[in-house]
């Protein structure tokens, strides 16, 4: 069951750290972001992903190109967050470079922000503005189960609940649920 995400990220930023919402989670340059902190009519979409999920990997085309059709909209965000414990910056930049990929590169190793989300998977995502998450689910629906690609997706929910998110709306509900990796246990 589904907890009122808001309500919980409203809790969770009320009680973390500075570490978490001040300054925010590093980035691979050594920058802080708060990509959960969201001012005025910004859209912040939350990529959850890992150097080790090869769904997560493959998707690298479909964030490049989403990205690219976002460049004219200054008030959308992308960022990639890496749940790998122990990855380090260097690692995750060697990655973003292999996959090429896009949007701000940022490391959650503890799984604060995929916390939360409520993100249990790579790769998943998230839209956020500042009225609360509007979105948590699939890319597409490329991966429909594990195992099962289809050579293109059909439907590409993260990229309608971004349009929806700038006219103000939602996307509705249920959200279709995120296929790949379990996030790895972030004490390892």
């Amino acid at each position: 069951m589904r907890r009122p995400v808001f309500a919980v990220l409203t809790l969770w930023l009320a009680s973390c750290s500075e570490s978490a919402t001040g300054p925010g989670l590093r980035a691979i340059d050594g920058a802080r972001h708060a990509p959960l902190s969201i001012a005025g009519d910004d859209i912040h979409v939350l990529v959850f992903t890992s150097h080790e999920c090869p769904i997560a990997n493959a998707y690298a085309p479909t964030l490049a190109a989403l990205h690219d059709a976002w460049r004219d909209q200054p008030r959308i965000r992308l960022y990639l967050l890496h749940v790998d414990p122990d990855l380090t910056a260097d690692a995750a930049l060697e990655h973003a470079r292999a996959y090429d990929l896009p949007g701000t590169i940022l490391l959650d190793p503890k799984h604060a922000a995929a916390a939360a989300c409520g993100v249990t998977m790579t790769p998943e995502a998230v839209v956020l503005t500042a009225k609360g998450q509007l979105y948590r689910g699939r890319i597409d629906d490329q991966w429909r189960k594990l195992g099962s690609r289809a050579p293109a997706p059909s439907t590409r929910e993260l990229g309608e609940a971004v349009g929806l998110a700038l006219r103000g709306e939602r996307f509705p509900e249920p959200h279709p649920p995120a296929v790949g990796c379990l996030l790895p246990d972030p004490n390892e």
